[in-house]
């Protein structure tokens, strides 16, 4: 269980406690002579161990969900059919349950559908005070559930976001690169094209923490990817690799296009006045993708090339 994701873990124990809870009445129903409901119990509880199951060898969560929140809702709508209002104290759950499995606005359909069916059943059977009062909780139940989920999603799509940004620069961070890396190298595999990568270091950076502080230091990175990311295209991806290098990846560019685009904004940069006057150069190596490489040799093959540049006077690229 450690290496399993978070949504694993919850689909998981979600369906386990299921069963676990469920399977009891399935025995209680039996002995006490309800051989229908006790039927029903069981083939939900077995049903639920075949989620459970089939979860943990596959690993498959995006359809398990639907499928298993379809089939609560289902279970509560035969239960309810079958014996009544008692069985309504599944619906909360139920309900909550929906909301965490399936995409908020079809949980919300979803709910809203079993509730409304639910509603016809018990109609004639329960006063209007029942009636108000199961409208009431189980609007409330739905409403709440959409509440928190909604906020529960945003956060956690915020939180995604920001575990692959740079918080100083915005640009992409080494997991937001490695990410980018492995899908480029994946769509080689699939049709082969010219791609290369574009690693950048400025040139003395050292030297202006030193002089004028890191703050002004931090103000002229940003300033840097701010100029880089006008002199891209769209589709070009920035990511800072250390503390003041710089990885570019264009796309569909042979090494020559590269080096144009490498020699255009080593230009800018070094005409560029920075902060307290500033001036700042870069050196920049370039590497095309080869068949079979892999990120590190890529990279390393860039790397070399920087290394030269820097070893050939700086401010130019190799």
């Amino acid at each position: 269980m450690t290496n399993r994701t978070t949504s694993e873990k919850v689909l998981l124990s979600l369906s386990l406690l299921a069963t676990i809870t469920i399977s009891p009445f399935a025995f209680l129903r039996w002995f006490d002579g309800e051989t229908t409901l006790a039927i029903i119990d069981a083939i939900i509880s077995l049903t639920a161990f075949m989620f459970f199951l089939f979860i943990f060898i596959t690993r498959k969560i995006s359809a398990a969900n639907t499928l298993l929140a379809i089939f609560l809702a289902f279970a509560v709508l035969v239960t309810v059919f079958i014996k009544g209002e008692p069985q309504i104290l599944w619906l909360a759950p139920t309900i909550i349950a929906i909301h965490y499995l399936m995409p908020l606005n079809l949980a919300r359909i979803t709910s809203v559908t079993l509730a409304l069916a639910i509603l016809m059943i018990i109609y004639p059977r329960v006063d209007l005070t029942y009636l108000f009062t199961f409208i009431a909780t189980t609007g409330l139940t739905a409403s709440l559930s959409f509440v928190i989920f909604r906020s529960y999603t945003d956060k956690q799509n915020e939180l995604s976001l920001l575990a692959l940004i740079d918080s100083l620069t915005s640009s992409g961070n080494r997991r937001a690169l490695d990410l980018k890396l492995a899908e480029v190298i994946a769509s080689q595999h699939r049709e082969e094209y010219s791609m290369c990568l574009i690693l950048v270091d400025l040139d003395y950076f050292k030297e202006v923490n030193d002089d004028h502080g890191h703050a002004v230091g931090d103000q002229i990175l940003v300033r840097i990817c701010e100029l880089i990311t006008k002199h891209t295209r769209v589709l070009d991806s920035l990511y800072r690799y250390g503390g003041d290098e710089f990885i570019i990846m264009p796309l569909n560019m042979n090494i020559k296009t590269a080096k144009i685009l490498a020699e255009k904004i080593r230009s800018i940069i070094e005409l560029h006045e920075f902060t307290n006057n500033i001036k700042l150069t870069l050196s920049i190596g370039v590497a095309e993708y080869k068949a079979h490489d892999t990120p590190e040799s890529w990279i390393s093959r860039a790397d070399t090339a920087l290394y030269k540049a820097k070893e050939s006077g700086r401010n130019m690229i190799c």
